[in-house]
């Protein structure tokens, strides 16, 4: 009897060769019917016999090609049609159900392409395959066809054309398919714009950077400012004409065996190198013997490997790796456009590696770690966005919500019908530009997602830019906005990326970060507290400090050192030698209002700075800590330091750390010339030992068995590991941490969603 089915297959489907996938299965098992894109993912017609239906939707769920991921199938039934043989169709739209792609580094086949002098592709920086290269990147909309990308104006030449057109070649329908006489061109300038190379512009590319030039190149997400690393001067030049006087480059290796030359790498660290992602990885330092301007005062180097055909035709001209940072000024969003590139980047970079393929989204380069055995995300961009979270049991059929996140380390999340759609990283939205690149990106998924917003959230400081955006937006609309304490929604986004259910038990979530307004008008950042998805009961957390100067105080490290002794009536004058101390001490007479914070991140800023660290200002976001930790590591000596004490202080609702004791403590250490290193390292066992006894001794009154952290102090490899390693040995803890979206600011936009839909469900009921 014969049989005729309709399929529909969601998940990241598009764009990876499923189309050509699904037609070698029907041509095999001699199916007849149609497959095609649609906005709901990939559509299929069958007919045939009941045996044929049951092979095909196994082989279906079988082997599926190398970036795809099917996350539904569904069948019924429908009518016989006159169908002849089994064929691919033309795209069609309709309700957006179907993922957009990440971009994929080059695969090897690819690679053999460009390197074979016998291939027609020899030698091209843009050749791709279904199995690689841009997607996100060039999109403009969906389904994902060759129309809707930057790669429309590229005609393909008749080869390319029937290669796109044969269902057993790989670039079967690869939609940015192309070769040197059809596709994208480079092009090399000087800072003018004007041709410098007509041909050989790759090695002339290299030779102009083992001179010691400092290079602008358009990649696949936006522009990179490159020099080589081991060259002093042009490392130390690329840092001065960028001011960007202390945070470390990234830098690309043309292969492991390069990267393994300098830094340690283990299994897990060579997969994530070797991956369609392609991030940076902070490795840690082996043999340093490159610039010593690429990371100063560090213990680790971020390196990748080559994501792209440009990048690894490259990368094989040297024998050592390549700065690449981000093209842009300090706070401004990478530059994508050539013309603005030559404009913005001519006084910093002295030739231009240009292409005329437009870069329609802008993806900075993703950054990540290895900490207590798993993947720790810092910035997700290409590679990992925009991947799509499955909604957890109680967050479905809540579409059109936005969530606008944070002011620094911008993302927004999006709820479509059957996904949370998290943006790429967006940056600090400190200037006009960065504002205007956060709402075109919002713009786009709306546009790419076909979804209207009728729900929005926003962080509770109501001066984030992102908060007046949402509060704007859901003015002129007519829409209700929610309104989410930063704390609350660092705890929601771990429970959401962990599937935790709607209506799941409260857990004890513990952020530790630099600044978030509290629910009492204080700024936050030491923080335990009791928490499900609707609200949350703060249990304990550090002592309030006032600010010294305010945002000032983020950034001169001495003053929060100076006021966290001043509060606890220590002497220490000497320590603030030449600092204005006598205008702070006549502020706090005045009794004129102060800001106070709970930060753990100030708290590592004050430690860091009586420890030497940064003692003026510092240069970029976090230095002082991460300077810390990398002192800490010097520490020989481990398995006999002893933590330092705190005091846990019952009040009438919680409890509230307080430190004098620790500044007692560290204060006789360096009287008694105790190593830097090792006062470094005690001070981050204590805060380990510390969260863990807060933990035990909430539990006392509290019902809960799970631990969520949170909040960027967790980038710190150290305090995790230790903080893991102690909860390991109590047993009957479970020990949530983030590993599929970062833990610091990253993550806030898809904690405001979940609570926002949380109170919506609420109030329903």
């Amino acid at each position: 009897m014969l049989l005729a089915k309709k399929i529909v297959v969601s998940g990241a489907v598009q764009g990876v060769g499923f189309r050509p996938f699904v037609y070698n299965i029907a041509q095999q098992l001699g199916v007849v019917g149609e497959v095609y894109n649609d906005s709901a993912g990939v559509v299929i017609f069958v007919q045939c016999t009941h045996t044929q239906f049951k092979q095909f939707l196994f082989r279906l769920k079988s082997n599926t090609p190398a970036l795809a991921t099917i996350t539904k199938i569904k069948t019924k039934d429908c009518q016989i049609e006159k169908y002849l043989d089994f064929s691919i169709a033309q795209s069609r739209s309709g309700e957006v159900a179907t993922r957009v792609l990440p971009d994929a580094s080059i695969c090897d086949d690819c690679i053999d392409d460009i390197t074979d002098k016998n291939n027609r592709r020899y030698g091209y920086p843009f050749t791709n395959c279904t199995h690689c290269g841009p997607r996100f990147s060039i999109i403009k909309k969906i389904p994902y066809d060759r129309k809707f990308t930057s790669m429309a104006c590229f005609t393909m030449c008749e080869k390319c054309q029937q290669e796109y057109q044969n269902p057993n070649d790989r670039r079967f329908h690869a939609q940015p398919n192309a070769c040197s006489n059809c596709g994208p061109q480079l092009q090399l300038t000087n800072s003018k714009g004007q041709d410098i190379a007509t041909d050989k512009i790759i090695a002339k590319t290299a030779t102009l950077l083992k001179q010691g030039k400092i290079i602008a190149i358009k990649g696949i997400g936006g522009f990179h400012l490159a020099c080589l690393a081991d060259i002093n001067s042009a490392v130390a030049m690329l840092r001065k004409r960028k001011h960007r006087k202390h945070k470390p480059f990234a830098l690309m290796a043309k292969d492991l065996k390069m990267v393994q030359k300098y830094c340690q790498v283990s299994k897990a660290e060579e997969v994530l190198l070797s991956s369609s992602a392609a991030p940076i990885v902070l490795l840690t330092i082996k043999n340093n013997t490159l610039s010593s301007q690429v990371a100063p005062k560090q213990k680790k180097l971020g390196f990748m490997l080559p994501y792209s055909p440009l990048h690894y035709l490259l990368l094989q001209q040297f024998d050592t790796p390549l700065v690449l940072t981000s093209g842009n000024q300090s706070h401004y969003p990478q530059i994508i456009d050539n013309q603005q590139a030559l404009q913005e980047l001519g006084g910093i970079a002295d030739y231009f590696l240009l292409h005329n393929r437009d870069i329609v989204n802008r993806l900075d380069d993703s950054v990540v770690q290895v900490c207590a055995e798993n993947t720790r995300l810092i910035r997700r961009a290409r590679g990992y966005a925009p991947t799509a979270l499955p909604f957890p049991n109680g967050f479905e059929e809540y579409q059109g919500l936005l969530a606008v996140g944070a002011e620094l380390k911008n993302t927004f999340c999006l709820f479509t019908r059957t996904n949370a759609i998290v943006s790429q990283h967006i940056g600090d939205l400190k200037t006009l530009e960065s504002y205007q690149d956060f709402m075109r990106n919002i713009a786009l998924y709306q546009r790419l997602y076909m979804t209207n917003i009728q729900r929005l959230a926003c962080d509770l400081h109501p001066d984030y830019l992102s908060s007046k955006y949402a509060d704007n937006y859901a003015q002129t609309n007519n829409i209700k906005l929610s309104t989410v304490q930063h704390h609350h929604a660092h705890i929601a986004a771990c429970l959401f990326e962990h599937g935790k259910a709607i209506d799941s038990e409260k857990v004890l979530g513990v952020v530790w970060d630099g600044i978030g307004l509290g629910a009492d008008n204080s700024l936050w950042g030491g923080e335990f507290l009791l928490v499900d998805y609707l609200s949350f009961n703060r249990l304990a957390h550090f002592e309030y400090t006032p600010l010294l100067g305010g945002d000032k105080a983020q950034s001169e490290p001495w003053r929060m050192a100076y006021m966290y002794l001043k509060q606890h009536k220590i002497a220490a004058d000497t320590c603030f030698s030449g600092k204005p101390t006598a205008e702070f001490d006549a502020l706090l007479k005045s009794n004129l209002p102060l800001n106070y914070t709970s930060s753990v991140g100030r708290l590592f800023d004050a430690v860091a700075y009586l420890l030497g660290i940064c003692t003026e200002k510092i240069s970029y976001e976090a230095q002082a800590a991460i300077e810390l930790e990398n002192m800490a590591n010097e520490c020989l000596t481990t398995k006999r330091q002893t933590a330092y004490e705190f005091e846990l202080k019952k009040a009438k609702n919680h409890t509230h750390i307080d430190i004098k004791k620790l500044w007692v403590a560290i204060l006789k250490d360096l009287k008694n010339k105790v190593k830097n290193q090792d006062i470094a390292y005690r001070f981050h066992l204590s805060l380990a030992e510390l969260l863990v006894k807060t933990v035990l001794q909430l539990q006392q009154s509290y019902t809960f068995d799970t631990v969520v952290l949170s909040g960027g102090v967790f980038h710190n490899q150290l305090i995790l590991k230790l903080v893991s390693e102690l909860f390991e040995s109590i047993g009957n803890i479970t020990l949530l941490t983030h590993s599929k979206l970062p833990c610091g600011d990253g993550s806030i936009s898809l904690g405001q969603s979940a609570i926002c839909i949380a109170r919506e469900r609420k109030y329903e009921q």
